[in-house]
């Protein structure tokens, strides 16, 4: 495979994945996390940015190789475009979800929350190929989901993280994930035919 054919199919998770380690080399976590207070100052940018800083580079690390295991799983379920649009609505509507409905959590990091929100749009679209891999896997998710919410994190999963899991994220991004399928299959069904999209 060329180098610009790799590029070009790799590119959202490349881009995604150079924000994130600039971010993290120039030490930027505390001015761009979302946190609660400066949120509540203006600082509404960092409902965004706080998905692309993280603890350290363990953390880091694991997020890049589940953003890259995501992407080899499902990228020819959606254009870059449909996947980028969905990048920035679970990145949003994730730290938006802790905003509104998880006030006792005054900070957050990762892209851990959005991840739910890609491998949820992405076991929903294998519907189409095949239901019962889309069942299993998205019983899966709501398996790891509700484990981590009423029990607490799997074994091992905050060591060397440098801080704690935030379930809520998690639950918020998967839920956003499921809605941006079913409202852009809505969308698609009142639209004339053009392919792809």
């Amino acid at each position: 495979m060329k180098l610009s054919n790799f590029l070009h199919r790799w590119r959202l998770p490349l881009v995604i994945a150079g924000l994130a380690i600039a971010a993290q080399a120039l030490g930027l976590a505390s001015s761009l996390r979302y946190q609660r207070d400066l949120v509540q100052h203006g600082q509404w940018w960092r409902l965004l940015t706080g998905n692309f800083v993280h603890l350290g580079w363990m953390h880091l690390l694991r997020d890049l190789a589940g953003l890259f295991l995501i992407w080899v799983l499902f990228r020819r379920s959606m254009s870059d475009l449909s996947w980028a649009i969905l990048v920035l609505l679970a990145s949003l509507g994730v730290c938006l979800g802790i905003y509104l409905l998880n006030p006792s959590i005054a900070w957050y990091v990762g892209l851990s929350g959005m991840l739910f929100g890609l491998f949820a749009a992405g076991a929903a679209l294998e519907w189409t190929s095949s239901r019962w891999r889309s069942l299993a896997l998205l019983a899966g998710m709501a398996l790891l989901l509700v484990y981590t919410v009423f029990i607490g994190p799997l074994p091992g999963e905050e060591s060397g993280l440098g801080g704690r899991v935030v379930p809520q994220a998690h639950v918020y991004g998967a839920c956003l994930g499921l809605a941006y399928i079913l409202c852009r299959g809505g969308w698609l069904r009142w639209r004339p035919a053009r392919g792809p999209c």
